[in-house]
Order: C-alpha cells, then structure tokens, then sequence
C-alpha cells in the first residue's frame, strides 16, 4: 500500500530548504557558520516538523505546528539580517520572505484546522 503524498506544506518547506542551502553556501567564509549554519539548520528543522507533525497523533500536532510557526520567524529574522549585511540582494529576501510567509500561512490553516473553536476565535494583537 502506498503512502499519501506529503502535504502541500513538505513540498514548499523542502523547496525552501533546497534553495536556502544554495544560498548560503554562497556566504561569505566568515559568516557560514554564523548565518549560513544556522540558516540551515533552522530550514531542515522546519521541515522535520512538518514530517513529525505528520505523522503525530491529532492531539500533538498542535505543539509541533506551533514551534513551526516559531521557527518559520527566527527564519525571517535572519534572512532580514543576512540582508542587510550584503549577503543576499533585496530581491532574494523578498523571495525567501515570501516563501516562509507561503510555508506560515499553510502552518496557519493547518493549526486551525485541528481546533475549529480557536479559529473562530477573534485574535488578540499584543499580551
């Protein structure tokens, strides 16, 4: 019996993976291991949680998305950085930004599709 495919969110994770590892291994030699290691890293741990949270039980799925989400910022933040001090161009984070803000949407409608009630919920902005 063959498996499902993977959801929409592993192809786009894994294509951002692909892209972010030819990225930074363009890095300046200082910098791979400041930006371009953890760049990495964070991308591949990114999509492990789209797989473990595949494969979860319903109820822990919950936390898994919810560290994605979290991951998928800390990408933004160094990719901004990353930016600004030269090693990508402004279109490359135009580019990248857009496909974790594609990889958060989808983390979104996921999360709210496993607790109907908090996505009919107003959000709150701020504590």
């Amino acid at each position: 019996m063959a498996s499902p495919p993977p959801p929409p969110l592993y192809t786009a994770l894994a294509d951002l993976a692909g892209w972010t590892l030819d990225r930074t291994a363009s890095f300046p030699r200082s910098q791979r291991f400041t930006f371009g290691q953890r760049l990495d890293q964070r991308t591949l741990d990114a999509l492990e949680l789209v797989v473990r949270a595949r494969f979860a039980a319903h109820a822990a799925k919950v936390p898994l998305l919810d560290e994605l989400n979290l991951l998928l910022e800390q990408l933004r933040v160094l990719w901004r950085l990353s930016a600004q001090r030269g090693f990508i161009s402004a279109q490359q984070l135009q580019h990248v930004i857009g496909r974790i803000d594609e990889g958060g949407r989808m983390t979104g409608g996921w999360r709210a599709s496993l607790d109907p009630a908090r996505a009919r919920a107003p959000r709150q902005c701020g504590p």
